[in-house]
């Protein structure tokens, strides 16, 4: 796209709509992100080195094409994306990264955004090969008063919750044991494709969940933020049996740094037994040795293994929230 489009904003300054000019461009929109993150509450916050790495690891998704950057007097205020993908439970999803930093709010630059995606996807649905039932679909985090205005007036439907859950503190970790047979450490770099493979298995029968040939085992290693010694793994012999993939927030303002239990999984051979629960209480263990103070993860809270109750009884609380959107695609 070459053109321009405008977005009447309700204070001073023009807000445009133009091309994604190259990775130059993620500094400003991370910082836009960033922006909405703090208004809303959320606690991941933007790691830049982290975006770069995903913005040159994305699927079915060429931000030269697919992204446009919004701006209002030089300043980057928002940012639309789109990719699509083929969900392990046989439907498909057109999908959207729409984010409008608090300043675009009451104005028309939510809106356009969404008509542009919606717009683009269609264009492009038409040559994805299969016949699948498909749908327009985003995620926002909730008090984003921007995007849910303009998602609802657009006939989106709420369809599924998330929630942020925090630990305030990592004192007091209480012991869980494994079961007979099990033991528990970090994999060795040839035993990581194993452990990523079982947990596109555990993961794969998940709400939402991409197929399993759509899964990035180089976006996971290669991500700047990875550390082999927080990958925490429970073992049935040589086998994964479950694991937590663990990472290190940068230090806030006044210093604290804040772990993430970025996945949890456990193999659907070796459920029920508290394994997660180990690996969860093992990690916590491990982020406080690197400096963490709190830790996080994020969870489906309506997810039928009854994660919420685990997070809940390892000591974390639900601190923010987010909702999927979705709107039934008819070619």
């Amino acid at each position: 796209m070459t053109d321009t489009l405008n977005a009447q904003p309700a204070t001073a300054g023009t807000i445009t709509l133009r091309a994604w000019r190259g990775l130059d461009d993620i500094p400003g929109m991370a910082a836009a992100n960033q922006r909405l993150r703090t208004e809303t509450g959320a606690l991941e916050p933007i790691d830049l080195p982290g975006m770069i790495h995903r913005y040159t690891h994305l699927v079915n998704s060429d931000p030269l094409r697919d992204c446009l950057v919004a701006e209002r007097d030089g300043q980057t205020v928002g940012y639309v994306r789109t990719e699509w993908h083929d969900l392990a439970d046989g439907d498909r999803v057109l999908d959207m990264t729409l984010l409008a930093d608090p300043s675009t709010w009451g104005t028309d630059t939510p809106r356009q955004m969404l008509e542009w995606a919606e717009g683009h996807l269609r264009e492009q649905a038409a040559s994805i090969p299969g016949d699948r039932r498909t749908w327009f679909a985003t995620d926002a985090f909730d008090g984003d008063q921007g995007l849910e205005t303009a998602l609802l007036a657009a006939g989106y439907t709420a369809v599924r919750w998330g929630a942020e859950m925090l630990r305030p503190d990592l004192e007091s970790i209480e012991d869980a044991p494994l079961p007979e047979g099990y033991t528990l450490r970090s994999p060795t770099t040839d035993e990581l494709p194993a452990v990523f493979a079982m947990a596109v298995e555990a993961f794969a029968e998940h709400w939402g969940e991409y197929e399993g040939s759509e899964q990035r085992f180089d976006e996971w290693v290669e991500d700047p933020g990875f550390r082999l010694d927080l990958v925490v793994v429970a073992w049935k012999g040589d086998e994964p049996a479950a694991a937590v993939s663990n990472l290190l927030d940068d230090p806030a303002e006044d210093g604290s740094v804040r772990g993430l239990l970025d996945s949890v999984c456990t193999g659907v051979r070796h459920r029920r037994l508290g394994l997660a629960r180990a690996a969860i209480t093992e990690s916590l263990r491990r982020l406080k040795a690197a400096g963490a103070s709190s830790a996080y993860l994020g969870v489906d809270v309506d997810n039928h293994n009854r994660a919420l109750d685990l997070y809940e009884a390892c000591g974390f609380r639900v601190s923010s929230s987010s909702t999927s959107y979705r709107k039934p695609f008819v070619p």
